[in-house]
């Protein structure tokens, strides 16, 4: 018994040195802001517009720094949508007519068309 503990713990301080078990601990050091920028990509074809006046914003969050406000009505171009660090769905594209890219909540968007992807 005692060998099989003893081979137990080799293994996974091995696995943790050699980063197979680095979760570990990795959740507070690792946890992101709710301004974090996440890697996008244009992975989506979905076309929809905002269901009010919005501001567009840098990051998936409320409080992060906006691009610029968009009118109720405006076309939104889905390039890919993630979970922010709430639990909220944001959706990146960009306002049609322009190459404004940025964040905004799903809840503020009404969808027309095509697909939606996760970044």
């Amino acid at each position: 018994m005692k060998l099989r503990n003893r081979l137990s713990a080799l293994a996974a301080t091995t696995a943790l040195l050699a980063g197979v078990g680095g979760t570990v601990g990795a959740t507070t050091a690792q946890a992101a802001s709710p301004c974090d920028r996440p890697a996008v990509t244009n992975n989506s074809s979905g076309y929809g517009y905002f269901l009010g006046d919005y501001r567009l914003k840098t990051a998936p969050a409320a409080e992060c720094g906006t691009v610029v406000t968009v009118g109720s009505g405006t076309g939104f171009y889905a390039w890919c949508y993630v979970t922010n660090y709430y639990g909220n769905t944001w959706v990146y594209g960009r306002v049609e007519g322009t190459e404004i890219k940025g964040w905004e909540s799903n809840d503020n968007l009404g969808w027309l068309s095509g697909s939606l992807n996760r970044c």
